[in-house]
């Protein structure tokens, strides 16, 4: 039924959105947003066209999301009503491209796994959505309209995200919500920043209405309380500290009395809603068990090994295989000795210089440090909105990139999906905080 659903849907689907957002720019609002409020929603709107489930590893198939087909759709409309105005080449398109090219190389010298190929394919559909957003960020002009487009996604995400975890901690007794994913320390990831836009955007913004602006309010509000009721240690310190970032980067340079009132209305609601989540909190700080942070130093310590013996690394998405084959990797491994299969390390950039040897792990720091400090230097101008954005964007990005030394969530299509909409947001930030005046200024 999944795959009959799927043909009608990339058949009719995707003509349909490309048709219907030429014809209206509305329509056209209403789908990215719709995309957006799509990742939230990961594998139960996806396929795999070829599928190794039972596999430890983070890409276990040749995947698409509905998320994708909004793209396809939105990018072939964006090309039929707007060919000229299109940005063949976004900024960073060639540092991206090298990335790309160089992991297809590792998979060649790895042997051609097909485990490989999902991660090269997952790639792909990511280089698409950078395209496809900050084209839409472009044809649609860096605008309060199309600024609130994503901001209405991040709202609905926010309630949609809250609602689920509050049901699954207060209804169904779980100890630690995980919402649609696959673990709850997908949450965090995912959430920040969406959250750090959030609270900047209504802080900042002096032109929201006051429906909109509680409507984003209990959004953001709603975030924090998912993230903590994850029991994520990294996760709820992180959330602490981006709200406190986030209320700094609106109230600098900001005279505004409701900047000032709705600050210390969010402390009073943060108190409550950490109320509400003490007793995970304390648990998880004072009884986290010992073995989890054991398992993760000897997955890590493989990781450095396969990376010291392959100059090009294992291969791409083949850490678990090699892992679980090779008793070289395994001999020191105590916690997890009795597995059938491996795991993967949770350290993002140890896993990646497993799979793709020390220079490609210098190569994805990079990228991510290219994307960060070209975003902290156009936002450290302070003056306007994007560039608050900017801010925003950063820190909450600095964070996802932080929590990769305790997760390999970057690997995971709905993480990947976030960044990248918010990276290309930010690009298209750039080119519109580059040009004269600008969306808003507080005289």
């Amino acid at each position: 039924m999944k795959y009959i659903i799927f043909t009608i849907a990339l058949a009719a689907g995707v003509p349909f959105i490309a048709f219907t957002s030429t014809v209206s720019s509305t329509v056209k609002r209403v789908f990215f947003g719709l995309m957006v409020v799509s990742f939230l929603f990961g594998s139960t709107t996806s396929i795999n066209l070829m599928s190794m489930e039972y596999y430890r590893g983070p890409v276990r198939g040749f995947e698409i999301t509905l998320a994708d087909l909004v793209a396809w759709g939105l990018s072939i409309g964006m090309l039929l009503r707007s060919g000229s105005s299109i940005v063949w080449r976004p900024r960073f398109s060639f540092p991206l491209l090298a990335f790309f090219l160089y992991a297809s190389y590792t998979v060649f010298t790895s042997g051609n796994s097909i485990l490989g190929w999902f991660v090269i394919w997952q790639l792909l559909r990511m280089g698409l959505m950078y395209w496809c957003t900050v084209n839409f960020f472009v044809t649609e002009g860096v605008s309060p309209k199309s600024i609130r487009t994503l901001v209405w996604a991040y709202v609905a995400t926010g309630f949609l995200l809250a609602s689920i975890t509050f049901k699954q901690k207060y209804v169904d007794g779980i100890y630690r919500a995980w919402a649609f994913f696959d673990h709850s320390n997908t949450i965090p990831s995912f959430a920040v920043i969406l959250l750090c836009v959030l609270l900047v955007w209504l802080l900042y913004d002096k032109d929201v209405g006051i429906w909109m602006f509680l409507m984003a309010l209990a959004a953001a509000l709603g975030l924090i309380f998912a993230i903590f009721a994850t029991g994520s240690r990294t996760g709820m310190v992180g959330a602490g500290a981006l709200v406190v970032g986030s209320l700094i980067i609106s109230n600098r340079r900001n005279p505004s009395l409701r900047t000032k009132r709705t600050t210390g209305l969010i402390l009073v609601f943060m108190l409550i809603g950490v109320l509400f989540v003490a007793d995970t909190v304390i648990d998880r700080f004072m009884n986290a068990p010992a073995a989890s942070e054991e398992a993760r130093n000897e997955f890590e310590l493989a990781a450095i090994m396969m990376a010291d013996d392959h100059k090009t690394g294992v291969g791409l998405n083949l850490y678990s295989k090699v892992l679980t084959e090779t008793r070289k990797y395994r001999e020191h491994i105590a916690v997890m000795r009795y597995e059938e299969q491996a795991g993967v390390a949770h350290h993002i950039y140890l896993l990646t210089a497993a799979e793709m040897g020390y220079g490609g792990m210098v190569a994805f720091i990079g990228l991510l440090v290219l994307f960060l400090g070209n975003m902290v230097v156009y936002g450290l101008r302070w003056n306007t909105l994007e560039h608050r954005l900017l801010l925003a964007l950063a820190m909450g990005f600095t964070m996802v990139c932080a929590i990769g030394l305790y997760e390999w969530v970057l690997r995971q299509s709905p993480v990947l999906y976030q960044t990248v909409v918010a990276l290309a947001f930010g690009q298209a930030l750039v080119i519109a905080s580059s040009s004269s005046g600008g969306l808003s200024r507080h005289e």
